[in-house]
């Protein structure tokens, strides 16, 4: 698009992102909404956001609210658009959250990554954003449902059924465990978690590569998540290499894909019921073509222009 942009963002060790990385330094963990952030909360770290901020035509900081260098990075006074990604119960927050939104610029250009995030956000700010979901880079024709040397040697001529999530309660894992000992005929795999588990090939971390090749030797990804989410990323990375889903019914995750033909939901929690609907996908697993059509409007091609837009907004304020 001709644009020049750099990222400002915790961390210590240089990633290849494809674009230039400022890093501010190693990040704070504090549990927060079943899951752990990672925050840049030392003064030096704002400091160095702030002063990073001052050299671009437009910021785009995401959760505005978080102290620290996001805080920081938003009031150094240049075109700013902020996105809100959580969602969750502002109860007894909401003074402190209307407090610090009144310290932000007016004139910035709000979004947020689903319904649920935007409710959070104007309970949280009294600011209603524009939804703009999440986007992915669509994988190329050639790459999906070509990656069966991923699957575990043990498990080849099975179906692969994958979790993917972080090592976390509110992910669900034990959900997943649990289905993987009801006695379906596939190989169960666990990318993020970490303890040995039976019926499971737990991986723990692995590369992105890796990961994609997973995701595109699966037949089925299963989301067991309980609570706490805003957006329903890994599904659409699933459609996308032509899983078929498998979810927690979260609002979150209906609003990203509702198509029986693609994808079915169970109570949170409800480990007798993801197996049935496991079963079904597996005796009837979708055309890859309609998982694939699915995602599309999650592609950066079609999200991308409307981030754009949101950007030219708040340079004409």
């Amino acid at each position: 698009q001709g644009h020049d942009p750099f990222v400002v963002a915790p961390g210590d060790r240089v990633v290849d992102a494809g674009v230039p990385v400022r890093l501010l330094g190693r990040a704070t963990p504090l549990p927060f909404n079943g899951s752990t952030a990672r925050l840049a909360l030392a003064p030096a770290q704002a400091r160095a956001a702030r002063a990073a901020a001052a050299t671009a035509d437009v910021v785009h900081v995401h959760e505005p609210l978080t102290p620290g260098a996001a805080f920081a990075a938003a009031r150094g006074g240049r075109p700013l658009v902020v996105t809100h990604h959580a969602a969750f119960g502002v109860g007894a927050l909401r003074p402190v959250l209307r407090a610090r939104a009144a310290l932000l610029p007016r004139d910035r250009v709000s979004l947020a990554v689903s319904e649920a995030a935007a409710a959070t956000a104007r309970a949280a700010t009294g600011v209603t954003p524009e939804v703009v979901p999440n986007a992915i880079e669509l994988p190329a024709l050639s790459t999906q449902r070509s990656a069966s040397a991923s699957r575990p040697a043990h498990g080849a001529g099975r179906p692969m059924v994958l979790f993917l999530g972080r090592d976390e309660p509110r992910k669900g894992f034990p959900v997943f465990a649990e289905v993987a000992r009801s006695g379906v005929d596939a190989e169960f795999v666990a990318v993020g978690p970490t303890t040995p588990t039976p019926g499971v090939s737990v991986l723990g971390a692995v590369s992105d590569a890796e990961r994609a090749r997973l995701l595109s030797a699966a037949t089925v990804l299963v989301a067991p998540n309980l609570a706490g989410e805003s957006f329903g990323l890994v599904l659409v990375e699933a459609l996308a290499h032509g899983a078929a889903v498998l979810a927690s019914d979260l609002p979150a995750f209906r609003a990203v894909v509702d198509d029986p033909a693609v994808a079915r939901f169970f109570p949170p929690g409800a480990a007798t019921a993801a197996t049935a609907g496991l079963r079904e996908l597996l005796a009837t697993p979708p055309d890859p073509a309609l998982t694939r059509a699915a995602a599309a409007p999650y592609a950066w091609d079609s999200v991308g222009p409307r981030v754009l837009r949101a950007y030219e907004l708040s340079r004409s304020r």
